[in-house]
């Protein structure tokens, strides 16, 4: 596995590839060049038509203009222009109106082959998807979109999470359109260009679910390339067993999932619980992230944190901010469940957290910022 990783990153090296914007807008610029012939010929029917029209009356270059656009588009309102109701006059007309058959039929069938070879239109809208990708932070890459994706979507639209779908087959499209996905990219995950025009280099995680364990592999390695801190971006996939996840877990993901035995586990759960039906369901939604109106969050004491040494009692985050601390995980690994006013918090002590999404976000962000201003402050 070091190998592949070597070789990846080499290969990555070697060459800088063109950003998937840049390869789009010149394949849009590519496709639109051949739309040169048919300007060009009406240019040029416009051109004669106007000078000659000119000269037939002695320099009338309104009228001249007009009734070459009405001779080359077929129009026919008669014969506006001194000199053209003459025999040379009517000659110059049909030549004209020749000159314009060929110009139109000829617009027509570059028009009609360049929008069966190749969709402006999905390519402009690409190109300004892309764009408004560039913007969104701390979203989250989708790689693979299937049933279980289309689930996990929702989830996240739900919750208010901006996210980015990558899917390399192109019969998706239809259905990333049904289902309202808003920015989504038809490439191979694993191209280093692609992952950077889905925001990875903003975005808070990944999941990937591409059926193949070959491909979820290529997949964490060149984004772990990319995003080497495992606490900084998370990368969670979906693996085929048990010794499968592990080496995803060795590659970079932070957790490999198989998705059997989570649905069987999820099932035991309720088998073991049956006489606490509701609890059990709830911490089940809350975890499966199916509650909306409950959740549960950890937050690590860092160093420097207003609340190191401080009793649970004195800083009622419960009255303050509206969420409760529920139990406390130690660095060894051990959760504290029977914590109550008096304990009293320690350096990287992590705070399970338990109240509304919004009252938990308000809380970690108040907390966060006062750790940073302390910090800052005493530097």
């Amino acid at each position: 596995m070091p190998r592949l990783k070597a070789r990846i990153r080499r290969k990555l090296r070697r060459k800088r590839e063109p950003r998937l914007i840049e390869v789009y807008e010149k394949r849009l610029i590519e496709a639109l060049k051949v739309f040169r012939i048919p300007l060009f010929m009406l240019h040029t029917a416009l051109t004669v038509g106007t000078i000659g029209y000119m000269l037939l009356s002695g320099g009338d270059f309104i009228n001249s203009f007009y009734m070459t656009v009405i001779t080359i588009g077929t129009i026919g309102y008669g014969e506006v222009v001194a000199g053209s109701d003459t025999l040379v006059g009517r000659v110059f007309t049909s030549f004209l109106a020749l000159m314009g058959i060929g110009v139109f039929t000829t617009s027509v069938t570059v028009i009609v082959r360049i929008f069966f070879k190749e969709d402006i239109i999905n390519l402009y809208r690409a190109i300004k998807m892309l764009r408004e990708i560039e913007n969104l932070e701390g979203h989250y890459i989708i790689c693979g979109y299937d049933k279980t994706s289309a689930w996990l979507a929702g989830t996240l639209r739900k919750r208010g999470i901006a996210f980015v779908v990558v899917e390399s087959n192109p019969e998706a499209l239809k259905y990333l359109q049904e289902h309202n996905i808003k920015y989504f990219i038809i490439e191979e995950p694993y191209k280093r260009s692609v992952l950077v025009s889905a925001g990875i280099k903003r975005a808070s995680g990944m999941i990937v679910n591409l059926g193949e364990d070959t491909k979820n592999i290529a997949v964490i390695v060149t984004a772990r390339l990319l995003r080497p801190s495992r606490d900084d971006f998370y990368i969670y996939s979906f693996a085929s067993t048990d010794g499968t996840a592990e080496k995803l877990e060795e590659l970079g993901a932070n957790k490999a999932f198989v998705p059997s035995k989570l649905l069987a586990t999820r099932i035991a759960a309720y088998i073991f619980h049956t006489g606490s039906a509701f609890i059990s369901d709830l911490f089940d939604r809350i975890a499966f992230g199916e509650e909306t109106d409950i959740d549960i969050l950890e937050l690590r004491v860092e160093p420097g944190s207003p609340l190191i040494g401080r009793k649970l009692k004195d800083i009622d985050l419960r009255r303050a901010l509206k969420v409760t601390i529920i139990a406390i995980r130690k660095p060894d690994g051990y959760l504290d469940v029977t914590v109550s006013g008096e304990t009293t918090i320690e350096e990287e002590d992590t705070l399970i957290i338990f109240g509304q999404p919004k009252n938990l976000r308000r809380a970690q962000r108040i907390l966060l910022e006062e750790t940073h201003r302390l910090t800052e402050g005493k530097l």
